[in-house]
């Protein structure tokens, strides 16, 4: 084979392997930050000191029910790119404790995802809460929430959740200490809760009752009250807090895991993007074999025609 041919022949070869190379990497997923089926609305990263989320306050009231605490906006701060619910040993209106909530009134909607990372407080007595409370305050068997207690030596997360006639709950066992991701979704079909994406529970039973989504860390009831063993002040700390709006999609799209389920929990994936690829890929690889073939026959050696010969 003359130079001209090879030297084609190599430049051919270096089209072939970049082509294959973007097959092999085209990334999987479109987006892990953008769930297929819901349609995001909020996202903060709490990087603006003492800026809380848009449409989100701190609450000031006491705590319901048998709490022992008094929920208070100084306890509620926003630095070194975290939100941060305090507790303190301080009493208050008659409440041993004063602690933080935080309510996003302005993030109300029927249905919805909420994605935070979060680390809670240790100590016995500590209830750090991500609330889903109904708008309409009287409609109080359509609450949920995720309370996670790091009691040391006995950590657990327990989910309730409340579809109006009844409210359903479960224990997640596990190792809660340390920073975690924390997925809620609730859609038509269900609730359902992730954590460190991998689900926990699922519960067929939904509220249609427009909720608003908080956090709060709370004393009492089933965390019980802090005491001398607890080391006060403590602090629930939030990383990151997105929360979307759900966009219900073809039974055809999909999903792996929280991060890209599918409303009806169908697998999901850019399946178009993928046959687009590999139609272009052999649609390269076609004109990379056809020019080849073309240098080939124009470069090698010919015989003569007959009338040439000796």
């Amino acid at each position: 084979m003359c130079a001209e041919a090879v030297t084609m022949l190599r430049r051919v070869t270096a089209v072939l392997v970049v082509v294959a190379s973007t097959a092999l990497t085209f990334p999987g997923r479109v987006n892990a930050a953008d769930p297929v089926g819901w349609k995001p609305v909020f996202s903060m990263s709490f990087d603006d000191q003492g800026t809380l989320p848009t449409g989100c306050s701190a609450y000031n009231g006491a705590e319901e029910g048998a709490q022992a605490g008094y929920f208070l906006p100084e306890a509620v701060t926003v630095s070194g790119g975290h939100l941060r619910l305090a507790l303190h040993r301080r009493a208050y209106a008659g409440k041993q404790f004063v602690t933080g909530e935080v309510r996003c009134l302005g993030a109300a909607q029927q249905f919805g995802r909420y994605e935070f990372k979060a680390r809670v407080p240790v100590g016995a007595g500590i209830g750090s809460m991500a609330l889903l409370r109904p708008v309409d305050g009287q409609a109080t068997r359509h609450g949920s929430q995720l309370e996670i207690m790091a009691r040391p030596g006995a950590e657990q997360a327990e989910v309730s959740n409340g579809d109006g006639t009844e409210v359903n709950t479960k224990v997640l066992d596990g190792s809660y200490s340390d920073w975690h991701t924390y997925v809620i979704e609730w859609a038509p079909s269900g609730f359902r809760v992730y954590v460190d994406a991998k689900e926990r529970w699922v519960d067929p039973a939904a509220s249609t009752e427009p909720r608003w989504f908080g956090f709060a860390v709370t004393t009492g009831d089933k965390a019980g009250t802090p005491g001398s063993s607890t080391a006060l002040p403590a602090e629930f700390q939030i990383d990151y807090l997105r929360i979307w709006a759900f966009a219900p999609v073809s039974s055809t799209s999909s999903a792996a895991g929280p991060s890209t389920r599918a409303e009806g929990g169908s697998p999901a994936g850019p399946v178009g993007r993928h046959w687009s690829l590999w139609l272009a890929v052999v649609a390269a690889v076609a004109s990379a074999l056809a020019l080849f073939a073309f240098v080939i026959h124009k470069t090698r050696p010919r015989r003569p025609p007959s009338s040439h010969r000796a």
